[in-house]
């Protein structure tokens, strides 16, 4: 069943990343709270977004505060690869890369998804620019 689906969502596979793309853009335009990192895309570069996150210091009660007003959210990637079972025989341990466990404790993908309006981005939008 899901590849017939997504055989069909393939044929407009290009119109479907410039919805998340123009939704991405929107986030990028409006939060604005010096507790929130929004990630940024390189100049030349296109992502299909198929997540939007965001990076706070204060994540979980950022995930509190947001599940208070009925925002989902989820952690994609809570642990860094290196520090997984699957790499565990690289022989890595934590501290050897910093910067990617900092991110992992702080970041959080935030609602974004085809079909979703301005109004319910103006929402979680509202919310985390409240956010303290």
């Amino acid at each position: 069943m899901q590849a017939g689906l997504l055989r069909v969502k393939l044929k407009h596979l290009d119109e479907l990343n410039e919805e998340r793309n123009r939704l991405a853009s929107y986030y990028n335009e409006h939060i604005h709270n010096p507790l929130i990192h929004i990630l940024q895309t390189r100049p030349g570069c296109y992502n299909t977004w198929h997540q939007y996150e965001i990076h706070c210091s204060k994540r979980d009660i950022l995930i509190e505060y947001l599940k208070e007003k009925e925002i989902g959210t989820i952690i994609h990637y809570p642990i860094p690869p290196h520090l997984s079972n699957a790499y565990s025989y690289l022989g890595y341990h934590k501290g050897d890369f910093p910067i990617t466990e900092k991110y992992a404790e702080e970041i959080l993908s935030i609602p974004m998804y085809n079909g979703m309006t301005q109004e319910e981005q103006d929402f979680v939008i509202e919310a985390i620019n409240n956010f303290k």
